[in-house]
């Protein structure tokens, strides 16, 4: 996914049209590339731009350094960050986005042969 696929996506989840892209500017890509850098960190053990790694995006063509059925991620986290910042009723329906990038996470986990548990101490 491209970074412009990437923001209309998030726009459709939000229920916003594409063509209002440009008012959920410059944080929406600010977003997307926060929840990019927590995945490739948790890939790769760097942050973006560390040591060479790729850069954060910022045209409308870059895609992420990311496996193809890990970019819907992405969109998922930023949805959940532009609900997260609405009221009650809008922060709720973003934990079902703020889920689903966890749920991403916990996949790599498991294709990584690791277990991840988690109890009231270290929750």
């Amino acid at each position: 996914m491209t970074l412009t696929q990437i923001k209309n996506t998030v726009m459709f989840q939000t229920g916003n049209d594409a063509e209002d892209v440009g008012e959920f500017l410059p944080f929406l890509t600010d977003y997307i590339n926060e929840g990019y850098d927590v995945l490739y960190h948790y890939i790769n053990g760097v942050h973006l731009g560390d040591d060479g790694a790729d850069q954060k995006l910022s045209d409308g063509g870059d895609e992420p350094a990311l496996a193809a059925w890990l970019q819907p991620a992405l969109a998922d986290y930023a949805t959940w960050m532009v609900y997260r910042n609405g009221n009650l009723a809008k922060q709720n329906r973003g934990m079902i986005y703020r889920q689903s990038f966890e749920d991403y996470k916990n996949k790599i986990h498991a294709l990584n042969g690791q277990r991840q548990f988690y109890n009231l101490y270290n929750h």
